[in-house]
């Protein structure tokens, strides 16, 4: 029943970490090609949403959870950016509830939905830290072939022989 609503206020919320311009940008335009980061980021958090009351974390919700970190990833957020948009879903339904079942009767409903969420997110931060340390890997790579070039372009790095061959 609050499914849009909760839906619509979790795209918000995903999208709130990027500057105004983009974030009108990112949420409106939702063509493959012409916003690929847009349109990617809403379908896949529609597909997470929709794993999320299922049993335990399923392949599919592991599998939008890492096409979606994987951009995040790349981009300039601080951790704590690119994975609040988990635990916002909290809040969200929280106030949807509110809304719906005024007093306590909404408490327990959440607690349920609220270990899960908390679940979702350790597996996000692992997912998210895998694809930071790979992007790490890589700058370090590119930059040890770097120096490596210019130290034999300035004649700096000269072979080895290979002594064990006299002995």
């Amino acid at each position: 029943e609050q499914k849009g609503s909760i839906l619509g206020r979790w795209l918000d919320a995903l999208f709130d970490v990027y500057p105004e311009g983009s974030h009108g940008f990112l949420r409106k335009a939702k063509e493959r090609f012409s916003n690929p980061v847009g349109y990617t980021l809403t379908k896949e958090l529609e597909v997470l949403y929709t794993e999320i009351p299922k049993e335990g974390i399923s392949e599919k919700a592991l599998t939008c959870l890492n096409n979606i970190l994987r951009i995040r990833a790349v981009q300039d957020l601080k951790p704590s950016e690119a994975l609040s948009f988990i635990f916002d879903l909290k809040t969200i339904v929280r106030d949807e509830l509110r809304k719906k079942k005024p007093g306590n009767g909404a408490q327990l409903e959440l607690v349920g939905l609220e270990k899960k969420i908390d679940e979702i997110g350790l597996e996000a931060f692992d997912i998210y830290s895998n694809c930071k340390k790979k992007i790490y890997d890589l700058r370090v790579n590119e930059i040890k072939r770097q120096v490596s070039r210019l130290m034999e372009r300035a004649n700096l790095v000269c072979e080895i022989p290979d002594v064990s061959e006299d002995l």
